[in-house]
């Protein structure tokens, strides 16, 4: 390799770099510890509370099976 391939590569892998860490700096808003485990206790909540629906089960049916009694 030539020293202007060599400079240019590694001229544009720290500008990726650069942008790598600006990314990781900008902090993205979170919901703080209480507003999490208020939704979670809310969503169990809602879960505990409601029928089940069998209807949406990821389990086949089991219509027509030999063994069923």
């Amino acid at each position: 390799m030539n020293t202007f391939a060599i400079f240019y590569v590694n001229e544009h892998l720290q500008v990726l770099l650069d942008e790598a860490a600006t990314r990781r700096n900008e902090h993205a808003q979170k919901p703080g510890l209480r507003e999490r485990i208020a939704s979670a206790a809310s969503s169990v909540k809602s879960t505990l509370q409601s029928p089940a629906d069998y209807s949406q089960s990821i389990l086949p049916t089991l219509d027509d099976y030999p063994y069923r009694s």
